[in-house]
């Protein structure tokens, strides 16, 4: 199921329109369908469908196509993650006033979940070296 799910997402990637503005490359949109939020969502399917394998499949391609599971690393725009990356220099991880003073419209909840996913990135690993 684990397998199918990925393969799930990365279909429903290639047919979504924002998806390919933000992450053109099939590479980034395998590696977005491969990351947590899907994994989770097809164990969370499998449990909710009694470990029944057709019936959790049905459910991730339902007639009106696949279902597309966003994380939080998807939801941010380029320009956000680098208001995000400028306010952690300055504010280190003092999240409420990284939200105040560089992303008022974000939840206090999206921006530590970003951090926390922005962790696992190349481009903090590049920092940290």
């Amino acid at each position: 199921l684990l397998l199918c799910c990925s393969a799930v997402g990365t279909f429903a990637r290639a047919l979504d329109c924002s998806s390919s503005v933000r992450q053109p490359s099939l590479h980034m949109s395998a590696a977005a369908a491969s990351r947590d939020i899907t994994l989770f969502h097809a164990m969370d399917t499998l449990h909710k469908h009694n470990y029944d394998l057709s019936s959790a499949i049905s459910v991730l391609v339902p007639l009106g196509g696949p279902v597309l599971c966003r994380d939080e690393m998807e939801e941010w725009s380029a320009s956000e993650a680098s208001l995000f990356e400028e306010a952690l220099e300055k504010y280190g991880k003092d999240f409420n006033d990284i939200r105040q003073d560089f992303l008022p419209w974000k939840s206090l909840t999206s921006i530590i979940e970003y951090y926390y996913m922005w962790k696992t990135t190349d481009r903090y690993v590049q920092q940290v070296i």
